[in-house]
């Protein structure tokens, strides 16, 4: 009889877990299908040489390091996007990962294109606030041929 009531409980309680599961990667799949289209929209916006995205993406405490090792702040990284000195010209992110951890978001990836043809590996890091996520750190890496 025990067994009998054990394999019961198991029967219903497994289609359960399972539908949580679900649930819970349908909500971190939507949230990194966010980031990416985040991230494709500000790579396109250095592109063009247009601060907007950044001004609205960047929080007013982000921090940043740049591939040469510099600390930059969100007023540095506009003046950048606006003199065309970050990543100016067709970019190619590649090897992009999101991983979500409530409301924080974790973006992993290289980007390629930038005026000198440089190769960057990026970290990027997200919070969620009044519903929308912002960019909050990253660091990128200049990559030289053979450490990828």
């Amino acid at each position: 009889m025990k067994r009998f009531l054990v394999v019961t409980v198991l029967a219903f309680a497994m289609p359960l877990l399972a539908f949580a599961q679900a649930a819970n990667k349908s909500s971190s799949s939507k949230a990194e299908d966010e980031i990416m289209k985040i991230e494709d929209q500000w790579v396109q916006s250095r592109a063009a040489k247009d601060p907007t995205v950044t001004k609205d993406l960047l929080t007013d405490d982000y921090l940043g390091g740049t591939p040469t090792g510099q600390a930059q702040t969100k007023q540095q990284f506009i003046d950048g996007v606006t003199a065309g000195t970050l990543f100016a010209g067709k970019a190619e992110q590649t090897d992009r990962k999101v991983r979500i951890y409530g409301d924080t978001a974790v973006s992993t990836g290289f980007v390629t294109g930038n005026a000198g043809g440089d190769k960057v590996r990026y970290i990027r890091v997200y919070v969620k606030r009044n519903n929308k996520w912002r960019l909050v750190a990253a660091q990128g890496t200049r990559v030289t041929e053979g450490s990828q």
